[in-house]
This record gives C-alpha cells, structure tokens and sequence, in this order.
C-alpha cells in the first residue's frame, strides 16, 4: 500500500455526512486535532471531543475498525512522517510515568515482542534467502538508521565476500548503484521521519532490477512501494530518540540464519576474517 492510498483524513470526510450527530462532533474534533488524537487513549479523546467513549468506539466501528486501538494505530502510522522531533519530545513528556530507564525498556521489549508476534515467517525466509542467492550486498539507511546499516554491513561482511554500506549520498554512490544489477540484493531501512535520500536510492535500485529488501514501520512507509520483500517493525511509539532494539534483534536473526545456510562457507570466511584481525592487531588483547 502506498500512502498515497492510504489517506484517514480522506476517508474520515467521505463518511462525515452520514455520522450521527455526536460521531460527527468527535469527527471534527479529530480532523482538527489529529497529532494529539493519536496519542489519547479514548477515554482522552472523548473527553476533550465532549462525548462518551462509547461514541469514540462506535465512531471507529463507522469507519470499519474492528475496535479503537486499530484505528488509533492508523492515524498514529498516517502522521508519523509528518511529526518533527520537537512534537515527538512534546508527546512523549505528556505521557510520561516512572523512571527513564523502566519506560524505555519496556518500550523496547514491547516492540520486540509486537515484532515477534506479527513478522511473517515467509518475509523472513525470503530475505535470508535473497541474501545468500546474490553475488553482492548493499545495506542504505541515513540518520537514526545509519547505525542499523553499519551495523548489518560489518557483520554481513564476516560472511560474505561482496558487502557495502552506503555511508552518505554523493556522486560516487550514484555511479555506483547505477553500474549494479538483478546481481544485488540491497537491504534498506527507514523509519520515521523517512530520510528522502533512502527513497531516491530506493528508485534507482528498482530500476535497477536489485532485490530489495526494507526493514520499517508500517505497510504506508514511504519505503515499502519498493520492497520486494518487506519486513515490518511495527513501531507504535513516538520518541524522539529511535527505538531500535527489535531492528538489531532482527538483523541478528537475519544473519544468524543466513549463517548456517552454507556452514561450511560461514566458518572459512569467519577463518579469514580473525586471521585480518590477528594480523593487523585489530581489537584489544587480555594481557
């Protein structure tokens, strides 16, 4: 799904008309409020609509959710792209309960386990798959997804010959994706707010005929247009520092996997990698 396909705003209006009158009320108010309705249990929400939560919850029927929470989880994927780190830090000290750590950890863990229960096992299979089959490697993320990329680049590179990271957007990457073909498989990953840069990398790739990869949030990700095989995270929570545990466990699992596709091949490049690393004295040694 494109987000150009997904608009709630738009399907929102198509039905406002036919609302009863207290369902149209909360309609408006959440057309008018949308960034503060996504993070408002409906409880909140009806409230500040001046009407019962009953109304939220019937209002969500009206537009065909199966229950508020589903389309709380629409509106909040819907304005990810358009929240800026300062609205993002605004939400979050409104919500905010315990200490630090005990809210970022059980953010975290909660992702993770979102991410465990809702990742196609086939998705999966298929990327491990796409990896192992093509002679070259690419991995791209900008910003918060950088280190993701460098991250899945370093440790793909212990067990395949063919490994680059794509470090910024210049010239020398553009010829360079230019000059590839269905020969690579290119790893994306992008979260919000989207760098454009991954997008334009995205289009020459495909054009390309590479296989593609994207790790990110939500099917209406700028990203998943172009993905051949798409892996979500579903990130649910805004936070201006990202929430990247349950991508780093994946790309763990993912190399994990592709590891043992060929352990024989695994354990002669890992051979060559420590004799690199002995031999130019790379990592410190325990005296």
């Amino acid at each position: 799904m494109k987000i150009a396909d997904f608009d709630l705003t738009k399907k929102i209006m198509n039905i406002v008309n036919e609302l009863p009158p207290k369902q149209k009320k909360l309609a408006d108010y959440i057309l008018k409020n949308q960034k503060q309705c996504a993070f408002m249990t409906s409880t909140a929400l009806g409230s500040a609509a001046k009407v019962s939560e009953s109304t939220v919850i019937r209002f969500a029927s009206s537009l065909g959710y199966k229950g508020y929470p589903a389309f709380q989880k629409d509106l909040r994927d819907f304005l990810k792209i358009e929240l800026s780190t300062l609205e993002k830090f605004s939400i979050e000290k409104v919500d905010s309960h315990g200490t630090a750590y005990e809210k970022i950890f059980e953010s975290e863990v909660e992702i993770i386990n979102s991410t465990l229960n809702e990742i196609s096992a086939k998705s999966f299979d298929a990327a491990v798959d796409a990896l192992y089959e093509k002679d070259s490697i690419l991995t791209v993320g900008f910003k918060g997804s950088f280190c993701l990329s460098s991250y899945a680049g370093y440790n793909l590179s212990k067990i395949h010959s063919n490994v680059q990271i794509v470090d910024e957007w210049n010239e020398r990457w553009f010829n360079y994706l230019n000059d590839l073909n269905e020969n690579t498989t290119a790893l994306l990953f992008g979260f919000p707010r989207y760098p454009k840069n991954v997008v334009t990398i995205a289009n020459i790739l495909k054009e390309k005929n590479c296989k593609i990869i994207v790790i990110t949030d939500s099917v209406v990700s700028p990203l998943a247009e172009f993905a051949d095989i798409l892996l979500i995270i579903p990130v649910r929570k805004s936070f201006f520092v990202d929430h990247l545990a349950a991508v780093m466990c994946l790309i763990n699992a993912i190399i994990f996997s592709l590891s043992y596709k060929d352990k024989e091949k695994t354990e002669k490049y890992l051979q060559r990698f420590e004799k690199f690393a002995n031999e130019n004295n790379i990592f410190v040694k325990r005296s």
